[in-house]
């Protein structure tokens, strides 16, 4: 027979030995670091490796539950080797989720780790919107686009957000002075035209998608890459910048060929106009008013006399003959008449 004491012994040690095999269970570190990236809804759960174990023979078991429904579930996929998961397909964008990661190996396993809670609508991170092109018409351009991701109308909208502004030629200002007279554009449609630009200017602009979806409270997304495209001259303008110059030069010829007219024409007018007044200077008209001097008639007179001094003849011709007559002034006046000099 066994000693009435060893059944006692066993009772009294079965607890401590259930709490010793219960915790040789978890003596498996468990894993770090468990977070959730999320990228145009393609959601991620990922965690640091646990250390100190050989990580060939581990893997880690995720499960989760809804706010709306706190039950832990597994998820799809089972005996993960990776340090992420992707449960994309597993939960709804608008469920709002938590997870759970562990270590195991074999029959060991370690501490649950768990996650933040996480709803994507709310957290995950939006692109900037896909295939930008844009195409001139003179003084618009037009800009097609796509949204950041592949998505169900059903459930999400998209308001786009265009700014634009025209690029400044000057290199010493900083990129904020830059975009000073920027302009938006908000509509719901994949495309948009930049209309009454500035012709041969050259205007640069940037997309940003804001989704309006349930539970999502506008969420911005990032602005895409800059595009810069140059308008061109209208028709009209082009028509203007031909017809413009030779009217002009038609209009010239015309005004010079009247003014030549005129001037032919009035001639002795505009001589007569543009003739300096003839004045006697002042100290010039106080000497003529002087009673003492020459009078005016007397200069008229003796400016209209000739005035013959002497005449010198020198020549070795023989028999020279000298005549005389008498100008118009009374005055005698001798010829010398030189054979052969006639």
């Amino acid at each position: 027979m066994l000693p009435l004491g060893l059944p006692l012994l066993f009772f009294l040690a079965k607890p401590l030995l259930e709490a010793a095999a219960a915790n040789s269970s978890f003596h498996l570190p468990a894993p770090q670091n468990v977070t959730i990236a999320s990228y145009n809804f393609q959601n991620i759960l990922k965690w640091s490796p646990a250390t100190g174990i050989n990580s060939s023979t581990v893997t880690y078991r995720v499960e989760y539950q809804t706010k709306s429904y706190p039950v832990w579930a597994e998820v799809k996929s089972q005996n993960i080797t990776k340090h992420e998961y992707d449960f994309t397909n597993e939960v709804k964008e608008f469920t709002e989720v938590i997870f759970h990661v562990r270590t195991e190996q074999g029959e060991l396993t370690s501490h649950w780790v768990e996650s933040p809670f996480f709803l994507a609508t709310r957290q995950t991170i939006l692109g900037p919107p896909r295939e930008i092109a844009a195409r001139v018409e003179a003084n618009s351009i037009i800009v097609s686009y796509k949204a950041p991701f592949d998505y169900n109308a059903t459930f999400f909208v998209f308001d786009y957000l265009i700014i634009y502004w025209e690029k400044s030629t000057d290199k010493n200002l900083p990129p904020s002075d830059k975009m000073i007279k920027q302009k938006t554009e908000k509509t719901r449609n994949t495309k948009c035209s930049l209309v009454k630009l500035k012709e041969m200017t050259e205007y640069c602009f940037k997309i940003q998608a804001v989704l309006l979806g349930k539970g999502s409270r506008g969420l911005q997304g990032h602005f895409s890459d800059i595009h810069c495209e140059k308008t061109y001259l209208t028709e009209t303008s082009r028509i203007l910048s031909i017809t413009l110059p030779f009217i002009f030069a038609v209009g010239v010829l015309i005004i010079i060929f009247f003014c030549l007219m005129v001037i032919l024409k009035h001639q002795n007018r505009i001589k007569y106009l543009w003739r300096p007044p003839l004045t006697i200077p002042l100290h010039y008209e106080e000497d003529l008013q002087n009673p003492q001097m020459t009078v005016v008639e007397e200069f008229k007179n003796c400016a209209g006399e000739e005035h013959w001094n002497s005449v010198s003849v020198i020549s070795s011709v023989e028999n020279p003959t000298v005549t005389s007559s008498t100008n118009g002034n009374n005055q005698e006046v001798y010829l010398l008449e030189i054979d052969g000099l006639r």
